[in-house]
């Protein structure tokens, strides 16, 4: 539900700045069309001040074409006072309101979905079904982690994110990951499927995983709901039990473990909790 939102937040931020660079009186239309071509840089100094991947930005092209039509001087100014309810909305509110909603009136739920599994119908059971050896299924039927092969950079990269114990914070992965463009949404669920064991940091097994997630999601493959058991960093695969190719907690029912995410606090570092779970990659 939050990622509904976002488009909107990063529509206020645009309109807002575009609103605080015009003039009151004279030069506007020389003013706006300055401001139309710079449109490109004005997108990366936004991402940048608001911590927003530009994945989550309008095509500057289509969003140049409809700002030619308006009149800049109706546009409203945007309060900080508004910011804040807007960021307190997606980081709490939203969060409180998707905890209320009972299990079986959420979308996927067995009580809207039937499936049809087992048999002849369980075709990604064996690596002959449908693209079972492509995307998120590559080396589901290897011995080996599919993830080593693919990790030379990912290692160079997380030496340069000074891990601290073999582990760098949620911030630093946050910087790194927000450089792919991927929309906010899905940087938010690699980061839940990647950070393995939930405490808000990423050793070196657990980076290299979010570089594969990453280059998956880009290559256009659809993110899991759940990390795929052959998937897991080997070293952590102790604290998971094989439910259908699926990591789940042992201790727990499949479909209750909730997950931690890296959230700011107010000195900058990152935290990471369940009680943030429903908040998601949150670079607010």
């Amino acid at each position: 539900m939050v990622s509904v939102f976002a488009p909107f937040q990063v529509h206020a931020y645009i309109i807002g700045h575009l609103r605080s660079e015009m003039p009151t009186l004279m030069g506007k239309d020389t003013k706006k069309r300055e401001l139309i071509g710079r449109l490109p840089r004005i997108f990366e100094q936004l991402a940048q001040q608001h911590c927003i991947s530009l994945g989550d930005f309008p095509k500057v092209d289509k969003m140049q074409e409809q700002l030619a039509l308006q009149d800049f001087g109706t546009f409203l100014a945007l309060s900080d006072r508004q910011i804040k309810t807007v960021d307190e909305m997606l980081s709490s509110d939203i969060a409180k309101l998707m905890q209320m909603i009972p299990k079986e009136q959420m979308p996927g739920s067995e009580t809207h979905e039937m499936i049809v599994k087992g048999g002849a119908f369980d075709s990604q059971a064996t690596p002959f079904g449908y693209m079972a050896s492509e995307g998120f299924n590559k080396g589901r039927f290897d011995s080996g982690w599919v993830v080593e092969a693919e990790r030379d950079e990912a290692d160079k990269i997380f030496e340069t994110l000074d891990p601290v114990g073999g582990k760098i914070t949620g911030t630093s992965a946050r910087e790194h990951m927000i450089k792919s463009r991927l929309p906010n949404a899905a940087l938010r669920k690699i980061w839940t499927l990647s950070d393995v064991d939930k405490d808000g940091c990423l050793d070196a097994d657990e980076f290299a995983l979010t570089c594969y997630l990453m280059r998956l999601k880009l290559s256009g493959d659809e993110l899991p709901s759940t990390l795929p058991m052959h998937l897991v960093p080997p070293a952590k695969r102790s604290m998971f039990t094989n439910g259908n190719g699926t990591a789940t907690p042992k201790g727990s029912n499949e479909g209750e473990y909730e997950m931690a995410t890296p959230v700011l606090n107010g000195n900058g570092s990152s935290r990471g909790s369940i009680a943030d779970s429903s908040i998601g990659f949150q670079p607010y």
